[in-house]
């Protein structure tokens, strides 16, 4: 796997284990407008990177496809976030693709 331009990471996890299930739903940041607990969905996408990368890594994905986006909270010193993209296989895919294709545009080249 190669980090994209804005030094973000793309990982897809199709048909999650009820492990990884219970390790994701434990470290997800609790919104309103999210719900608090809901069964797996057929894929998760996880986007790693530097915090303002995975932020507008996130708007893209949610354009792109019919998914959700989370904050997934971590231990990291280095400012390094993660989200977590949630639908079935087809829209995560889309959403991971919008990203690695479309993340270079959102950087600012001033």
């Amino acid at each position: 796997m190669n980090p994209t331009p804005a030094g973000l990471k793309l990982l897809l996890v199709k048909r999650p284990s009820p492990g990884f299930w219970a390790i994701l739903e434990h470290r997800r940041v609790r919104l309103p407008t999210f719900p608090e607990e809901f069964p797996p969905p057929d894929a998760v996408g996880l986007i790693q990177g530097p915090a303002a990368a995975v932020f507008a890594a996130a708007d893209l994905a949610e354009k792109a496809a019919a998914v959700r986006v989370a904050e997934i909270k971590g231990v990291c010193p280095s400012h390094i976030s993660v989200i977590a993209v949630y639908g079935d296989t087809s829209a995560v895919n889309a959403a991971l693709a919008a990203v690695a294709d479309g993340i270079e545009e959102a950087v600012f080249h001033g």
